[in-house]
């Protein structure tokens, strides 16, 4: 719609005026084609007119003026435009609101329906909740009767308590005396019982604590059992020795020999007897010979690794081949 409100508008601005044609051209610069007006009383744009026709007609007006008028004319059109965009926005708003107060009075018709079903709803349990009243209140009358016919038993029991309270109390005088002796011969067993239960719980203690000391003397000898038992192997116990060699500070003296003479041939032979000691002995090129004593075995005291000779005469040094290194780290290795 407003599309074809703004089509009307342009349509009513190009509309020419019959009763003065010249109104209807916009105010035009100094090279604009001239402005003709037909037979019709229209005003016509067309191509500059010629010498002949350089000169104004009687019946056109002076240009000035005709501008003056165009302007005019102009300025009225933009007010009619803009009274018909306001007018065009007041009847948007006026259409918004229209539509909101219908969106409202639907919302308001919805409510009004949830209301109704509410109402109904209360209605019908205001009706249940009667009801219950009513049962409620009849059972109240027969409860009421009921406490009555209880208040008339009861008093027949209180009678009947009084004289057993009174039948009690004389026996309570009877038993108070046999309750204190044996309170004082149950004191005496609970002391006594005490006394035991302290004694147990220290003995229980004693026992926790061997236990204790069965289990880990247990894994301690599961663990030298182990040992034995791998050290009982020659090349396990070579392997043990070399280890124990390469943890002690004798490994920086080979290395700083080596520096000097190169790497040495390295001979690891086990002695004899029931924790055979290790003898590992190193050889530079003829010129130098250390022998080192070890024994990896858990019962042999310190030291457990040791310089037993060294010399520079090998003359009486047993050339046995070599069954052992010194690898790329600096560390012996057994086997080449």
């Amino acid at each position: 719609m407003e599309e074809t409100d703004r089509r009307e508008a342009e349509e009513a601005a190009r509309r020419p005026n019959h009763q003065n044609g010249q109104e209807q051209v916009e105010n035009l610069p100094e090279n604009a084609p001239a402005v003709d007006e037909d037979p019709k009383g229209e005003v016509v744009v067309g191509e500059t007119p010629s010498e002949d026709s350089e000169r104004p007609s009687a019946d056109v007006a002076d240009p000035d003026e005709f501008r003056r008028r165009l302007g005019a004319k102009d300025q009225h059109i933009k007010e009619l435009y803009d009274e018909l965009t306001a007018a065009r926005l007041a009847a948007d708003e006026a259409q918004a609101r229209l539509e909101a107060g219908e969106l409202r009075v639907r919302d308001l018709e919805e409510e009004l329906e949830r209301l109704r079903e509410r109402l109904s709803k209360l209605e019908d349990e205001q009706r249940t909740r009667r009801g219950r009243r009513e049962g409620q209140d009849r059972r109240m009358a027969r409860l009421e009767r009921e406490i009555d016919r209880r208040e008339a038993d009861i008093g027949r029991l209180e009678d009947l308590l009084a004289q057993k309270t009174q039948a009690l109390a004389t026996h309570s005088r009877e038993a108070q005396s046999v309750v204190s002796r044996k309170d004082m011969a149950l004191k005496d067993a609970l002391r006594r019982v005490e006394g035991l239960e302290r004694d147990l719980e220290e003995r229980e203690d004693e026992v926790v604590g061997l236990r204790g000391t069965i289990d880990q003397m247990r894994a301690e000898l599961d663990l030298e059992y182990e040992l034995r038992r791998r050290m009982a192997e020659p090349e396990n116990r070579l392997r043990a020795a070399i280890d124990l060699f390469n943890e002690s500070e004798h490994l920086q003296e080979i290395g700083s020999i080596s520096k000097s003479l190169g790497q040495p041939r390295v001979r690891a032979d086990i002695g004899e007897g029931e924790e055979p000691p290790i003898a590992l002995t190193f050889t530079w090129r003829d010129v130098t010979w250390r022998t080192y004593t070890l024994n990896p075995g858990l019962a042999v005291k310190e030291p457990r690794i040791y310089l037993q000779d060294a010399g520079e005469d090998l003359s009486g040094v047993d050339r046995k081949p070599s069954n052992a290194h010194v690898g790329p780290g600096g560390r012996v290795t057994l086997g080449l």
